[in-house]
């Protein structure tokens, strides 16, 4: 037994309600990657004009990182964690901002 409010005149079938399933837990995937690798959810823009603006440029982020991750075979988290990982040693052994040494 099925129980679904898919109201569809065809008959529902356990297939086809796992594959609806893995269709609607792809786009929860995306909106929580979205969501906390790229930013925003941190945004503090309140005009909608900013909110999309804000929005469309974390979108080709998440391209981004997803593109790399299937490349190299990863989590999509672990390729964002690697690139800050490898930003901060680059940083720690020759950093470009020199420490304020009063004289």
């Amino acid at each position: 037994m099925i129980i679904t409010n898919e109201l569809d005149d065809h008959l529902i079938t356990a297939q086809v309600a796992q594959q609806v399933n893995d269709v609607r837990w792809q786009v929860e995937e995306f909106h929580r990657e979205l969501k906390q690798l790229t930013g925003s959810e941190k945004c503090q823009c309140r005009k909608a004009r900013s909110q999309r603006n804000h929005l469309a440029c974390c979108y080709p982020e998440w391209i981004t990182l997803k593109v790399k991750a299937t490349a190299l075979k990863k989590a999509i988290y672990q390729v964002r964690a690697d690139l800050f990982s490898d930003y901060l040693r680059a940083e720690l052994r020759n950093p470009r901002i020199q420490a304020y040494a009063a004289s």
